[in-house]
């Protein structure tokens, strides 16, 4: 008996004296179990809403200050065309139009539909209907008081239903996506997790491998210098993730048909600059740990702030101000970003410019990253 709890005493060392093997088994699973109950938020929140009035009366301009006023919009203005409220959508600045129909107030007090429209990004289609339906609340919540105040003002005017005639009618239109296909919005999102983790896990193990098969000592010796050393470990893992994405693309464009909307060349280049960023990031991995193992289970944690804060199933404008600004740091969120337009909107390359910018910043960072650390690691 004293010699097994001596064995079991020197695991208890053996495990205490091990960083990572504590932050596994001690840090994250709160970390697992806080994150989706702090991140996650079955409320949309911050809806950006902007106004396109063809009446401009005291009707439409009680509904705008009420949108205005509520706690789940924030106002973005007006806009005199729809062309330039779908072109506000397609540069990310807005969630939401409300579009009042021409004579609002006239119709609604001559006991005509007074009409409504209701524009939305059908890009996250779940998110949309959320919006709408909160839209609607308040659309509907200004008629019942509008109709309260004619029938206290004109009592006799009275149908079986209440006030005959005040009717407005509201309907909705889902831009990008209107039969809401669900495999529209989530093929971005899965495509930026699994080349996300497919880059990592083949080059979180590149340096590693080498130091527990012993040849790092053939790469010590050679007189290439450490930046050369990383690039070349880079190249092969491009090739192979660019194939990857070749083949990705043939099944969701072929099989699931998920379109195309915008050019395939801007979609190629935002692919590649992530996958650099991915691979990057695996390569900082790399240098970072002594073994392959704890190489890949750190490739394979990636699993969870990539699902909980890129946005792929949850909407980044909902959560928290803290992890809003830490999703930022996830290559995946900018990823999914630019896809969805790129995709699913049909933009331009101009108007994925700042995921473009955050994935090169943050690719050069881990390369840099990377060199420092191995730099480190020669002495």
């Amino acid at each position: 008996m004293k010699q097994f709890l001596s064995f079991v005493r020197k695991e208890f060392i053996h495990i205490l004296r091990d960083p990572r093997s504590l932050l596994i088994l001690l840090v994250m699973p709160q970390i697992m179990v806080m994150l989706p109950g702090y991140v996650i938020k079955n409320e949309v929140k911050d809806i950006r809403v902007t106004v396109l009035d063809q009446s401009h009366d005291v009707y439409t301009t009680q509904i705008t200050e009420r949108l205005a006023t509520n706690e789940y919009f924030i106002p973005k203005g007006e806009v005199k065309t729809e062309a330039e409220a779908i072109d506000l959508f397609r540069k990310g600045e807005i969630d939401l139009v409300v579009v009042f129909g021409p004579e609002f107030a006239s119709r609604l007090l001559h006991s005509q539909d007074a009409s409504i429209q209701i524009l939305s990004d059908g890009s996250e289609p779940n998110q949309a209907s959320v919006r709408v339906a909160y839209a609607q609340q308040v659309v509907s919540g200004f008629q019942k008081e509008l109709q309260q105040q004619m029938a206290s003002s004109r009592p006799q005017v009275r149908g079986k239903g209440g006030i005959t005639g005040m009717n407005i009618k509201v309907n909705s239109r889902l831009l990008f996506n209107p039969q809401q296909r669900s495999e529209v919005n989530f093929v971005p999102g899965v495509v930026g997790m699994i080349m996300l983790l497919i880059c990592c896990m083949m080059t979180s193990i590149a340096i590693v491998r080498e130091r527990e098969m012993g040849t790092m000592e053939i790469l010590l010796a050679s007189p290439l210098p450490a930046i050369d050393i990383v690039l070349a470990k880079l190249i092969p893992y491009m090739v192979i993730s660019l194939f990857n994405l070749a083949t990705i693309l043939c099944i969701t464009n072929f099989i699931m048909n998920v379109p195309m909307m915008g050019s395939l060349f801007t979609y190629l280049l935002v692919s590649c600059i992530y996958i650099f960023t991915s691979l990057m990031l695996g390569l900082l991995i790399s240098t970072c740990v002594n073994t392959q193992l704890a190489a890949m289970l750190i490739s394979l944690l990636l699993i969870v702030p990539t699902i909980y804060l890129s946005g792929m199933v949850f909407s980044v404008e909902s959560m928290p101000e803290t992890a809003q600004i830490a999703s930022n740091i996830v290559p995946t969120k900018w990823f999914i970003s630019a896809s969805r337009k790129i995709m699913i909107e049909g933009v331009a390359l101009q108007y994925v410019a700042k995921e473009i910018i955050a994935l090169v910043i943050e690719g050069i960072i881990f390369l840099l990253l990377s060199w420092k650390f191995f730099k480190t690691r020669l002495e």
